[in-house]
């Protein structure tokens, strides 16, 4: 049995209800019917309100874990620029038709590698970091001062002074890792290319 209950409506709140109820091809009784049943239960808010928190912090991880791995695409791609740019001399004019060709082919495999591991989910550089921390816990902590932002180093204070003065070191002049490398021409990998 249902209950007659009259309301009053602005003129605008009545005009979107029965354009709402013409597009749903119900009734302007059921469409109130149902907000107001929304309105009035109290698991509604809380189950809405607990859903959307989930969600909320589901998106944050996810956003930290991106900032993260936006972090390790950015240095690498700077490291990696560093040291092809240092290393790599020109080509002469000559060869560069045969040097673009064997680069294509490079890239192909590359391209290839990229997307193997991509399908796989096994991202190389956090496999890699994560090898690393687990045998020595200190190396990516060494250089972070207590308090620290993520990502800035202790020598920030003293931006002008050169790396090898602030660490009483030699200047580090390669970019390079040497992991055994997945490349034939890094040192300590037996093969070499032959292209």
């Amino acid at each position: 049995m249902k209950r007659k209950v009259t309301v009053q409506l602005s003129e605008q709140v009545a005009e979107r209800l029965e354009a709402v109820a013409e597009q749903r091809g119900t009734s302007k009784a059921a469409i109130v019917e149902s907000a107001l049943e929304r309105l009035l239960s109290p698991d509604a808010e809380s189950v809405d309100d607990a859903t959307l928190l989930r969600r909320l912090n589901w998106m944050s991880r996810q956003l930290e874990q991106l900032e993260r791995d936006l972090r390790i695409v950015n240095e690498t791609v700077a490291l990696h620029t560093r040291y092809h740019l240092t290393i790599t001399p020109p080509v002469p004019q000559a060869q560069q038709h045969a040097a673009c060709a064997l680069g294509q082919e490079r890239f192909e495999i590359f391209a290839a590698q990229v997307g193997r591991r991509v399908h796989l989910g096994t991202p190389l550089m956090r496999e890699t970091m994560d090898r690393l921390s687990a045998t020595n816990p200190d190396l990516f902590a060494r250089d972070i001062g207590e308090g620290a932002p993520l990502g800035a180093s202790s020598l920030d204070s003293d931006r002008n002074a050169p790396v090898s003065t602030a660490l009483n070191a030699e200047p580090e002049l390669s970019a390079a890792a040497q992991e055994g490398g997945s490349n034939g021409a890094f040192p300590g990998n037996e093969q070499n290319l032959s292209r």
